[in-house]
């Protein structure tokens, strides 16, 4: 059975499949495509035909077209409600988020040497130099495309998190750190935060900041409104744009951003979050039992 999940970058809610369903589930994972195990991440809407049996554990729905849930998914939880709902399961299974499971690990105390931590999604992290921005007003930045250990370790040495990117929120409220929702850019999927935060009773209320955009990125969007190809005149048309927005927004963006830290900090009920901890678990060795005729668990 092979371990599905996103891999196009080294995003860090992709990249902790491995880590936590191998830990969990050893000696079982290989490269056979004709049975899949889907875990976390919005992954429900890809197609794998050569897949007869297609697992699905904590997996999210989010973008594309709904799957047809026939004979061939053993769906045994998904991230949230919403995903339960949308694809016609029983709402029970809508648990929380895999990356929950991190709560079973020992990663040990960490000193608190970040007051705030900024984590953007990772196609937000092209559009701006965040680390510079995060510098200039004082926070952590942390790059989504870092190794995921190191992201747990920043997470855990901050007193509070500026989440953009979902698994930046769930991870922090996973290992107990507070965390903050901001949404900059119109690429954030609101339908996949409210089916995790639901999960775990809590509303998604994220402050909302217009943030700018670099030259590159400039460039990309006066593209494709324009339908440009002439690149002289593309690279014009960026350079004015970018300078002209650049003066005169950054300063007030900066101040903005800076504030953000100010706003309601969210942590979802412990009791709670140990309970869906728990069916995770469960569902783990619900899991085993089902499959332990194929390979050595």
């Amino acid at each position: 059975m092979k371990l599905i999940y996103y891999q196009k970058n080294k995003n860090f809610g992709d990249a902790l499949n491995p880590f936590i369903f191998k830990k969990l589930i050893p000696n079982f994972f290989d490269d056979d495509p004709s049975s899949i195990f889907l875990g976390i991440g919005s992954i429900l809407q890809f197609h794998f035909p050569e897949a007869h049996k297609k697992v699905v554990f904590s997996t999210g729905f989010a973008y594309g077209k709904l799957p047809e849930i026939d004979s061939s998914y053993d769906v045994i939880c998904v991230r949230g409600p919403l995903t339960a709902k949308r694809i016609g399961i029983d709402p029970k299974l809508g648990i929380t988020d895999g990356a929950a499971l991190l709560k079973t690990f020992d990663f040990g105390e960490k000193e608190k040497k970040y007051r705030v931590s900024f984590m953007p999604h990772h196609q937000s992290d092209h559009n701006y130099d965040w680390k510079k921005v995060c510098r200039e007003v004082g926070f952590n930045y942390i790059d989504p495309l870092s190794p995921f250990l190191e992201i747990i370790d920043a997470i855990k040495s901050s007193e509070v998190i500026l989440a953009e990117a979902m698994h930046a929120a769930i991870v922090a409220d996973t290992l107990r750190v507070p965390w903050i929702p901001i949404k900059m850019y119109p690429s954030i999927n609101e339908f996949k935060w409210k089916d995790w935060t639901s999960s775990l009773d809590m509303q998604y209320t994220p402050n909302c900041l217009k943030a700018p955009y670099n030259l590159g990125a400039t460039s990309e969007k006066i593209a494709t409104r324009l339908s440009l190809e002439d690149g002289l005149l593309l690279k014009g048309l960026s350079k004015v744009h970018y300078k002209y927005s650049d003066m005169l927004k950054r300063n007030q963006f900066i101040d903005q951003f800076g504030d953000m830290c100010k706003a309601p900090q969210f942590l979802s009920d412990e009791k709670l979050l140990d309970n869906k901890v728990g069916q995770l678990q469960e569902k783990i060795e619900v899991f085993k039992r089902k499959y332990s005729s194929l390979y050595t668990l």
